[in-house]
């Protein structure tokens, strides 16, 4: 279990502790039987970079990519629940980012409108209720975090 090889080093040095904590969430129940394979899917269609800081999984240098569920529930593999996020920006949006806290305005940063929009198409088919969507912004978060 090693971090995703790059470019510039196509020798993994480093374990992952992402991959790590995802097999034993996994064989403790506290999160569904298929979870490491769905967070690495998740991981690969982010081409592995933060969907919010859109820094590289680069384990050397502490930029472990995990996956958050953004409703909370670790059993909701809905790909809108899903985000693919280095650890620092999983740590920053898990105490500010409440799924279901419709916004009063429905602005939401590029990243989140995407899975907005999923989200509000799966709604759409259960009949639940959407959340809004207006106004989305570009930010770069790339610079919160010193490399």
């Amino acid at each position: 279990m090693v971090g995703k090889p790059s470019e510039e080093d196509p020798q993994p040095l480093s374990i992952d502790l992402a991959l790590i904590k995802e097999i034993e969430g996994a064989r403790s129940g506290k999160y569904p039987p298929e979870w490491p394979e769905v967070a690495m899917l998740m991981k690969q269609r982010a081409e592995w970079k933060c969907e919010r800081c859109g820094h590289p999984h680069d384990v050397k240098n502490k930029f472990t990519l995990t996956v958050h569920h953004l409703d909370g529930d670790k059993w909701n593999l809905e790909w809108w629940n899903l985000a693919a996020l280095c650890q620092r920006c999983h740590l920053r949006i898990q105490a500010r980012v409440d799924w279901f806290q419709d916004l009063l305005d429905g602005r939401h940063a590029q990243w989140l409108a995407s899975h907005v929009e999923g989200y509000n198409l799966w709604a759409s088919i259960h009949d639940k209720p959407l959340l809004k969507l207006g106004e989305t912004y570009e930010r770069d978060y790339s610079r919160e975090w010193p490399v």
